[in-house]
């Protein structure tokens, strides 16, 4: 059985992985309606509201009540900054398959906008908040 830790970083991977397979998917104009995207790209909205509400849950409300300040800090910061992720993520969901061809250059720019947005949420995730967790466990 996992940990929690454990699932976060799995949900970190599937993210990853589908950021990537998404981020070529989007190049592509003619497959903005296309049934498969649009599952890969529920898929993708599910993992990553999935994810947010489950670290929030675990581990930044405890490291928000840790006696080490730099975890505190940490934490706060980290959970001030996935208050931008939601909205910006929302506002892309609802985009991603209700975008008109005349419109999808910018749905194609905005994708890659959030897809990086989000991959340096993750890397930040891995190289600094989950070391924290393991530290104060």
């Amino acid at each position: 059985m996992y940990s929690s830790l454990d699932e976060l970083k799995e949900q970190n991977l599937e993210i990853s992985q589908l950021c990537e397979v998404l981020c070529v998917l989007v190049e592509q104009p003619s497959l903005h309606d296309n049934p498969f995207v649009r599952e890969l790209m529920t898929r993708f909205k599910e993992k990553v509201w999935i994810h947010l509400v489950f670290e929030d849950n675990t581990f930044y409300s405890a490291l928000l009540n840790s006696d080490d300040e730099k975890a505190r800090e940490t934490a706060k910061s980290f959970h001030d900054s996935a208050k931008e992720i939601k909205h910006r993520f929302s506002n892309f969901i609802r985009k991603c398959c209700n975008t008109a061809d005349s419109e999808y250059g910018a749905f194609s720019e905005e994708s890659h906008e959030v897809f990086t947005l989000i991959r340096n949420r993750i890397a930040y995730e891995n190289e600094h908040i989950f070391p924290l967790v393991e530290q104060l466990q």
